[in-house]
């Protein structure tokens, strides 16, 4: 059994520390989430759910069910239940199918600002999702972003992680001040209690970060990477599942739209490449911890992907301020060479090929060149692993 028990709080010079004390297993562990002190009024004392939906994943591992000494939403104690649950297991064997129980349910609402938010990462899904969203009328518009550590810095979690999550804080908030909206960033050390894989879990991880401000954000737009079409029970991609578990995780007060679920990654990409702003900001690196002038290496599968797309789009020469054009142009051959190589394509890279026929965009032959040869090595290799 794990038990979650009410949350204390600790002001630290500017910083608000909220924590919870939970055991497992007859220990005691605490999972604590840190954010500036001004967004206080934010926070909700009144259930745990944030709590909750960041320790599920643990229950699911270990089989323990989990009991919540305090309130939680009804809407979500319902959903959590009899969606969340069965669909997580449903994905992957190895999970537990466990109970909930808590000491009461409140069916309150306790928002009081009625703000929009999304989380801000400057990459193709967020930016999508805020333009995609921004001027939707009163009352479902983006107020505020927000920017989490609970994974996607270090997936362990640790304190080169949490040095990756400042630089990059530092870095979307160019994004942030030229829109004229405040980013609430959230650092914690979820990650570390769950030791388990980020794309597996991602997201109720960043979904437990956004219930602890239920007071504040009612509308929460939750940038999802894959289209409608794409759903599955997934175990190795969480965001297959978004269309399900993420309006489930809503509460009275709070309420999740996974965003972006109509357009594909390449329409994503058209949509954005129209605003200038993002002509300085936009990072979809997986190697950006380790760029020196440029925000993206330009090399990585997703700086290739979409830097393919925007020259489709005949815009790439804008983006010159974020990649290396050099570097791009020199390894476009080889990594569409990868792409066309794989007898099991992934979904995004059919989707590249057809995205590319339809913008008549002809494919050089040296790609089929390394193509070709990529094939032929390993067609040896397994021949001489077998032999």
């Amino acid at each position: 059994m794990i038990q979650i028990n009410n949350p204390e709080y600790l002001v630290e010079d500017d910083s608000l520390i909220i924590s919870t004390i939970f055991e497992i297993d007859n220990r005691e562990n605490e999972l604590w989430y840190k954010l500036p002190k001004k967004y206080r009024s934010f926070l909700i004392t009144e259930t745990l759910d944030a709590y909750l939906v960041g320790l599920l994943f643990l229950g699911l591992k270990t089989g323990n069910d989990i009991h919540v000494k305090g309130s939680v939403s009804a809407r979500l104690f319902y959903s959590i239940n009899h969606y969340v649950i069965p669909a997580l297991c449903l994905s992957n064997p190895t999970y537990v199918k466990i109970k909930i129980s808590a000491t009461n349910l409140s069916r309150n609402n306790f928002n009081e600002m009625g703000a929009g938010s999304t989380g801000l990462s400057c990459g193709v899904d967020s930016l999508a999702t805020y333009y995609d969203s921004r001027l939707e009328a009163e009352g479902y518009g983006i107020q505020y972003f927000t920017f989490f550590n609970v994974g996607a810095h270090g997936e362990f979690g640790g304190e080169n992680a949490r040095a990756l999550y400042n630089k990059r804080l530092d870095e979307v908030k160019g994004f942030a001040n030229e829109e004229e909206k405040e980013i609430i960033p959230i650092d914690s050390n979820l990650s570390e209690i769950l030791e388990m894989k980020f794309q597996q879990t991602y997201t109720l991880r960043i979904i437990s970060c956004v219930l602890l401000l239920q007071k504040g954000i009612k509308i929460y737009y939750y940038a999802s990477g894959t289209r409608f079409d794409h759903f599955s029970f997934n175990n190795a991609e969480i965001a297959d599942m978004d269309m399900l578990l993420v309006p489930n995780l809503s509460t009275e007060s709070t309420q999740f739209y996974p965003s972006a679920l109509q357009y594909t990654r390449f329409e994503r990409t058209a949509l954005i490449s129209n605003e200038p702003a993002t002509y300085k900001y936009l990072n979809v690196c997986v190697h950006s911890h380790l760029t020196t002038n440029k925000i993206n290496c330009s090399e990585c599968y997703k700086c290739m992907r979409t830097l393919i797309t925007l020259e489709a789009l005949g815009k790439l020469e804008e983006y010159q301020q974020v990649f290396d054009l050099m570097k791009y142009k020199k390894n476009k051959n080889l990594y569409l060479g990868r792409v066309l190589s794989r007898k099991k394509k992934l979904t995004l890279d059919d989707e590249l090929l057809k995205f590319l026929k339809d913008k008549n965009q002809k494919i050089s032959w040296r790609a089929y060149l390394y193509s070709w040869k990529i094939r032929q090595y390993r067609i040896r290799k397994k021949i001489f692993k077998n032999r």
